[in-house]
């Protein structure tokens, strides 16, 4: 199997064509003659000319996009005063988050529809989802560094494989530019609060540089073990060998520590004594090259790590004295080539070679029994992708197709195709119409096949097919945008815990999920300066099978109005107001205190306030002062994300920034 997965990977190397020209880094970044990124622009979402990179693999104007994509720039990021990633993503259109309780705790992903493991999260392009359970806790990842987020809502197995079934999320760091500059942060609000943050950015001869690092700690929101600590670093390097070549270096560290108030959730009482902590580690070199004029190479190795420890001694509530120990590893190499034919095509053909570890080793001691459950497994993948984009009529008729053959040490051979258009209606050409057809897989993560009393060795990899179509509309000088897309998604072999006779769970293939959707997300710029921004995104989700969606709801929506401009009371001052109301609609849930029975968890609306005041060149002479305040859950609503994992209450921080 090995030696025809060889051939087939050495073929598609081997078979790329021609290809049209836009010069940008692997990353996304403008390189030589290619365009330029603009900023933000109303409510903190990108403007269509901004370029994106994960859609394609290479770089693609986002309004030529023949998927749905949305970007999240470093505009949002100021304009909410964002510390975590999982705050910016809840009003993208398709995405649902859902946190297990206070800050620091669980966080799960869902798009359009689909499971949490369902969904890829990408860190400069390294694959972070748990070997183990699947999916990636967004509970701890910070906005420290992050430049821009990109969000591929759809189907991307056909470049990316297992896991993005439901779609694809790539955080980007910060690419160090221009003259370096430094700035120290320090804010503190409820729960007892602080937080403390220094980064720095430039561009010193041909290296450019970004780091940042920051040390959060707070106290929660409940009487006792609601606390939680959380240190970041990160660092990207950019170093330009000569003008054909850039090597890179990317660099990412977080130690959390956290207390699990909730870890007793079905037995109606707070723990006072379980906790939990993480150390993740992610490093990745890269090297880019132009090897003859319009083709580039690009080779890419990566190295995650992920430590994960569970400890709750008994107490008055239980008996027993549970522990958990969870390293798991994930290494990575990739070579990719990308040939341009005038501006008519791009060839993309890659192969990639992974390797995943996970040592589980978790214990119940009680003095009546003990269950100690261990397993120590590891499983290889190689991978040949191959992609043809072409540009027809001008630009007006864009079509992309492309294919993946995964060659999974444990299931075999997976192929994932994918097809998509796009077209510029005339007379109106700001108006595109798009469409596409792409298929995914997800293999089972090493807690369905192996771990004991749950897992099942004889699981199917789950398969999928999705079907999209969508308007994106821009009028007004792009003042006035219109994202509009719908899918239709059909799941095959999903994995679900079974009860069994005994009444133990196993992991099975249940059968189908079939899951149908609209996203419709409007953006006004009513005037410029200052400028006043509306975003809004509304989504719905309709289960064509019967069984329920648990934690996704029907209906669900947000609004952004932004306020930003300069000299509101004195010269050489910006100011910046932000406020965003999310909407949840009732969603089926679990319910701890009835037995986990299925229970409906109620709709609720929460409203987060975010402002800022900027002095310039006030620090220094050239430095900006900034004096910022956010309030999250405004009107203090009461609601559970998840059943039984009360949300916190309203919560204020403020604090100080200064650059120079």
């Amino acid at each position: 199997m090995r030696g025809r997965m060889m051939l087939v990977i050495v073929a598609l190397v081997l078979g790329v064509g021609a290809g049209a020209r836009c010069e940008t880094d692997a990353n996304g970044e403008p390189g030589r003659g290619g365009a330029e990124e603009g900023g933000d622009s109303g409510a903190g979402t990108q403007p269509l000319a901004t370029i994106v990179v994960t859609a394609t693999r290479t770089a693609t104007r986002l309004d030529e996009a023949t998927n749905s994509v949305t970007v999240v720039g470093d505009h949002a990021i100021e304009q909410r005063q964002a510390e975590t990633v999982s705050e910016l993503l809840r009003d993208v259109p398709g995405v649902d988050i859902v946190q297990n309780g206070s800050r620091g705790t669980s966080t799960e992903i869902f798009i359009r529809g689909a499971e949490a493991d369902q969904t890829l999260v990408l860190i400069d392009g390294v694959p972070l989802n748990s070997v183990t359970v699947g999916q990636f806790d967004f509970g701890t990842l910070t906005t420290d560094n992050v430049e821009r987020i990109e969000v591929v809502r759809g189907a991307g197995g056909a470049l990316y494989g297992s896991q993005a079934v439901g779609g694809v999320v790539n955080i980007i760091t910060r690419k160090g530019s221009g003259t370096p500059w430094v700035s120290a942060t320090g804010e503190g609000g409820s729960g007892s609060t602080g937080r403390g943050a220094i980064a720095s950015a430039g561009q010193v001869g041909g290296l450019r540089y970004s780091l940042a690092g920051a040390y959060l700690d707070t106290q929660g929101f409940r009487p006792q073990n609601d606390d939680y600590r959380n240190t970041t670093a990160s660092l990207r390097l950019d170093y330009d060998v000569n003008e054909r070549a850039v090597a890179r270096l990317f660099f990412r560290y977080t130690d959390t520590d956290l207390g699990l108030v909730n870890n007793n959730n079905y037995l109606s009482r707070p723990d006072p004594n379980a906790r939990q902590s993480d150390e993740f580690l992610v490093v990745k070199g890269e090297w880019e090259q132009e090897l003859v004029p319009d083709l580039e190479l690009r080779f890419a190795t990566s190295y995650a790590r992920d430590d994960q420890k569970f400890d709750d001694p008994p107490d008055a509530a239980e008996t027993s004295y549970t522990t958990s120990h969870i390293p798991s590893g994930l290494v990575t190499g990739e070579v990719q080539l990308n040939h341009y034919w005038r501006r008519l095509a791009i060839t993309t053909a890659g192969v990639e070679i992974e390797e995943r570890t996970a040592d589980v080793r978790s214990d119940v001691i009680d003095p009546a029994f003990e269950i100690r459950s261990r397993f120590d497994e590891s499983r290889g993948n190689v991978a040949g992708y191959f992609q043809e984009q072409l540009r027809l009529l001008d630009g007006a008729l864009i079509g992309i197709g492309g294919v993946r053959i995964d060659g999974n040490e444990d299931f075999g051979i997976a192929v994932s195709p994918a097809g998509s258009l796009s077209y510029q209606l005339p007379p109106v050409p700001s108006v595109r119409v798009r469409t596409g057809y792409a298929e995914g897989f997800k293999a089972p993560t090493f807690n369905e096949l192996f771990f004991p009393d749950f897992g099942n060795p004889d699981l199917e990899a789950e398969t999928s097919r999705e079907y999209n179509v969508g308007l994106l509309g821009s009028w007004w000088d792009d003042r006035a945008i219109l994202d509009v897309a719908g899918f239709d998604r059909d799941t095959k072999n999903l994995i679900e815990g079974t009860v069994q006779p005994d009444g133990s769970f196993q992991a099975q293939n249940r059968g189908d999920a079939h899951v149908r959707g609209f996203e419709v997300a409007p953006r006004l710029v009513l005037w410029r300066e200052p400028e006043l921004a509306l975003g809004a995104s509304y989504t719905r989700l309709f289960r064509v099978d019967t069984a329920p969606l648990l934690r996704r709801p029907k209906h669900s929506g947000a609004l952004t109005v932004n306020l930003a401009g300069r000299d509101l009371w004195r010269a050489r001052t910006r100011y910046n107001l932000n406020l965003n109301l999310l909407a949840v609609g009732d969603r089926p849930d679990v319910n701890p205190s009835a037995g986990f029975a299925f229970d409906t968890n109620p709709a609720y609306a929460r409203v987060d306030l975010a402002g800022a005041y900027t002095f310039t060149g006030a620090v220094a002479g050239r430095g900006d002062l900034m004096l910022f305040a956010k309030v999250q859950n405004l009107f203090d609503e009461t609601y559970d994300e998840v059943l039984g994992f009360r949300a916190p209450p309203i919560n204020v921080l403020a604090g100080v920034r200064a650059t120079f």
